[in-house]
């Protein structure tokens, strides 16, 4: 009965027993002292997986800003939210307790993917599984029973180091993803941009896309082409627009996107570096005219700072 719910909402799904997450958890990361008193109610962990298109527009050009793909379309957590609640509710009628969760556990859902067999941690640290590659989403349901699943041939990325050698902020190297140099994090990330970072940001408004893009891995997979997480207009911003909307009417207009729950400060902020690394001429002018915005945001006028010290040759 879970296979059938499970099949009529998901893509695919594995499951790993809660004992032994935590036991790798501790193996691995003894040093996070991680607090698993959220699992003691369950036994296992079904970790469940949601894809995503693949193709992106092309690139518009200067005075654009990419949306990572992953972004597009109607925000996953509401639509693969729903999903998971939608078969929690029918496990919970059947007597069995049940928690789904769409990146709001304390449980790391990639760990808990790589454990159960869904697929393998790629040197960028994505999952990648057989079919759909980096392109998918994943969530979880905590159950109190036994449930178990046969996992996937274990694969690996052998000798290949294209995402390693593509990586814009040179955040990775074999197997290990130093998480405060990759451009996706600092992106999305509250603080000021450092001197540092402001010229990496060539393309991309939120995320980053790069490592997926050139991996092998990503050539001939088949996601699910879902309406809802299709492209549109909105997968590219434009950046001058972006510093002229209001925080009202970003949210909205965007509300319904992965990308806004971040805030306008964020968004800001990158639209200006990445004005900077494109060297707009009326860059000046949107500095200027942001100095006079987010007065308590502190770190959104430091990286004005930051962005005038690399103008005038300072740092």
């Amino acid at each position: 009965m879970i296979e059938k719910w499970l099949n009529e909402q998901v893509d695919d799904y594995k499951s790993v027993p809660v004992k032994d997450y935590i036991t790798m958890r501790k193996k691995h990361f003894a040093h996070l002292e991680e607090d698993f008193s959220f699992l003691k109610p369950f036994d296992t962990i079904i970790v469940a997986a949601l894809s995503f298109p693949k193709l992106q527009a092309r690139y518009k050009g200067k005075g654009y800003g990419y949306i990572s793909r992953y972004a597009h379309g109607k925000d996953y957590h509401l639509v693969f939210g729903e999903r998971l609640k939608a078969i929690a509710n029918k496990l919970e009628s059947q007597g069995i307790k049940a928690q789904a969760n769409v990146d709001i556990s304390p449980l790391d859902e990639r760990f808990a993917a790589y454990l159960s067999g869904l697929g393998f941690l790629g040197h960028n640290q994505f999952l990648i599984h057989p079919t759909y590659g980096t392109h998918l989403y994943l969530g979880t349901i905590l159950i109190d029973q036994s449930f178990k699943t046969t996992p996937y041939l274990l694969d690996d990325c052998g000798t290949c180091t294209r995402c390693i050698d593509a990586c814009p902020g040179d955040a990775l190297s074999p197997h290990h993803m130093d998480i405060e140099k990759c451009l996706s994090h600092f992106t999305q990330e509250k603080r000021a941009l450092t001197t540092e970072e402001i010229p990496k940001m060539k393309s991309f408004l939120f995320g980053c896309d790069v490592c997926q893009n050139v991996c092998p891995k990503n050539k001939a997979i088949m996601p699910v082409e879902r309406d809802v997480f299709q492209s549109d207009e909105n997968a590219q911003i434009h950046l001058k627009s972006m510093l002229d909307i209001s925080n009202k009417k970003l949210m909205r207009e965007y509300r319904n996107y992965a990308f806004a729950w971040r805030g306008i400060s964020v968004l800001k902020r990158n639209a200006l570096a990445i004005l900077y690394s494109q060297k707009d001429p009326e860059l000046p002018h949107y500095l200027e005219k942001m100095r006079g915005t987010l007065l308590n945001t502190p770190w959104f006028h430091e990286t004005i700072d930051n962005i005038e010290a690399l103008k005038e040759g300072k740092k």
